[in-house]
């Protein structure tokens, strides 16, 4: 069967480092800011410092939500996308936000793809597994593996095979 994607590996493979929240160095109120007031308001962040690239995910987030979160920053990278904006702060760090609605989609479908592959969510849901045991399965939550199993047709091929 098909094993899940590990992003974090992948991270390692493009050189990326994927930064501890808690090792930032934020205030206990930036800290509080982040995860428990405003901590529906973001997810990841992608920070450049001269050639080096990390990523900062959400703490207060699910496990399954972080990974997919990492594998869509990771696709924004691998794939060279260019913000549409960029803040620097006054020491150098590069803050990249703002991608355009193409870009973000592209890297939602790279994502998806890489944590939940075609061939692997098929065989899975041909064998009659939910949508819940198949994102259990490659460690994502159950509304991406609905999405990625209506966007990739599997359903669609399931439904017209079985009627036949």
């Amino acid at each position: 069967m098909y094993a899940p994607f590990d992003p974090w590996r992948y991270a390692e493979h493009l050189k990326v480092v994927v930064l501890d929240f808690h090792k930032l160095g934020l205030s206990p109120a930036a800290l509080r800011q982040l995860t428990a007031v405003d901590g529906d308001s973001w997810s990841a962040m992608t920070i450049k410092q001269d050639e080096l690239i990390g990523v900062v995910l959400n703490p207060s987030h699910a496990d399954t939500r972080q990974r997919a979160d990492l594998m869509h920053e990771l696709a924004h990278i691998e794939l060279e996308h260019v913000p549409m904006r960029v803040e620097v702060s006054k020491t150098g760090l590069m803050l990249l936000s703002d991608y355009s609605e193409e870009q973000e989609q592209e890297a939602d479908w790279h994502a998806a793809a890489y944590l939940l592959p075609r061939d692997g969510i098929f065989r899975l849901r041909s064998r009659n597994k939910s949508a819940a045991d198949i994102g259990q399965h490659f460690g994502v939550s159950k509304a991406l593996c609905e999405w990625r199993l209506r966007m990739t047709g599997v359903e669609v091929q399931l439904r017209r095979t079985s009627s036949f």
